[in-house]
C-alpha cells in the first residue's frame, strides 16, 4: 500500500514569501540611482541554480561566487524580484506590466537563459495593441533595447501597426513635434521602419457552411458516405431516377449501417429505406 502524502506545506511559497530567513543563503544588493536609497532581496542559492544554468555555474561551478551578499547593478529590485519568483515557480502575470519593465524582465532572462521567459514576454508584447498616443514612447522603449533584438522587434511591430493602419493618427503625431527633437528622430526612424516591414498576411476568407450538408466546402452532387452523412440534408439519387424540388425532395432521417432511411418533404411521416451509395447530396 502507498504511503500517504502527509506534507503539509507549500515548500516554494515558504521559502520564497512566509521565511525566506534565516533558510536564506545569498542577498541581492540595490541602490537606488535616482535618490540612493539601498534594498535587498534575500534567496536560496540551490533554488536559483536548478532554474537557470547560469546561477549553477555561479554558486556551485568551479569558479564559484564566494560572497552571501551580491549587488546588481544592471537591474531594478523590482524587475529583479520578479525575475526571482518566475524562478521560484510562482505565478506572474505579464499583462499588467509596463514595457519598461518587460524590457527588464527580457534582459534577465536573456542574462540567466530562460528562453521560455522570453518567448511568453514576446508572446505578450505581440498580443497588446496601442493607441495613437501610445506610439513614441514605446518606440523609445524599443531604442532602449534594441541589443534585445526579438523584444524590440516585437515593439516595432506593433507601433508600425498603428502607423500604417492609422495615417492621419500619424500625420498628427508628425505635426506635433518640432523638427530635430528627440521624438521626430524616434517617429522618422518609426516610420521608416514601417515602410519596409512586410504586410500582415490577412487570412483567406472561408466558405460559409453550407446549410444543407454541413460541410465546408459544400458537397453538393457528392455521393452520400458514412463518414460524410447528416441528418435531415436534402439529397437525389444518384442517377436522378427521383428528386427534384418543392415537396418531392427527399431528406435524410437516419443511417443504419450502410442503408438510409428518408422521407419526401411532402409526406414526412412515410419513411423508405435504400442504400446509401444511392444518393448524393442536393444542395
Amino acid at each position: 500500500m502507498a504511503a500517504t502524502n502527509i506534507q503539509t506545506i507549500d515548500l516554494v511559497v515558504t521559502l520564497r514569501d512566509i521565511s525566506p530567513n534565516p533558510t536564506s543563503d545569498v542577498t541581492f544588493t540595490f541602490v537606488d540611482q535616482s535618490c540612493g536609497k539601498t534594498s535587498e532581496i534575500l534567496a536560496h542559492k540551490l533554488v536559483l541554480a536548478c532554474g537557470s544554468t547560469v546561477f549553477m555555474a555561479q554558486f556551485y561551478g568551479p569558479s564559484k561566487e564566494q560572497k552571501d551578499s551580491i549587488p546588481v547593478e544592471d537591474s531594478s529590485s523590482s524587475a529583479f524580484k520578479v525575475f526571482l519568483d518566475v524562478l521560484y515557480n510562482k505565478k506572474v502575470s505579464l499583462k499588467s506590466m509596463k514595457f519598461q519593465l518587460l524590457g527588464e524582465l527580457f534582459y534577465l532572462a536573456n542574462k540567466y537563459y530562460l528562453d521560455s521567459l522570453k518567448d511568453s514576454i514576446v508572446q505578450e508584447v505581440s498580443s497588446r495593441k496601442l493607441v495613437t498616443g501610445q506610439v513614441l514612447e514605446v518606440a523609445k522603449v524599443a531604442e532602449n533595447h534594441a541589443h534585445l533584438e526579438k523584444f524590440a522587434n516585437a515593439l516595432f511591430q506593433i507601433c508600425s501597426s498603428v502607423v500604417k493602419d492609422n495615417h492621419e493618427a500619424t500625420l498628427e503625431m508628425c505635426n506635433n513635434e518640432e523638427v530635430g527633437e528627440e521624438n521626430s528622430f524616434t517617429l522618422h526612424r518609426l516610420l521608416a521602419r514601417a515602410s519596409r516591414a512586410k504586410p500582415r498576411q490577412s487570412r483567406p476568407l472561408q466558405a460559409p457552411v453550407c446549410n444543407n450538408c454541413k460541410h465546408v466546402p459544400c458537397l453538393n452532387g457528392e455521393r452520400l458516405t458514412v463518414h460524410n452523412f447528416v441528418e435531415g440534408s436534402k439529397i437525389a439519387n444518384w442517377n436522378q431516377s427521383y428528386g427534384g424540388s418543392g415537396g418531392s425532395v427527399p431528406k435524410t432521417v437516419k443511417l443504419d449501417g450502410s442503408w438510409v432511411t428518408f422521407v419526401f418533404v411532402n409526406n414526412p411521416n412515410r419513411h423508405y429505406q435504400s442504400s446509401i451509395q444511392s444518393f448524393k447530396y442536393s444542395c
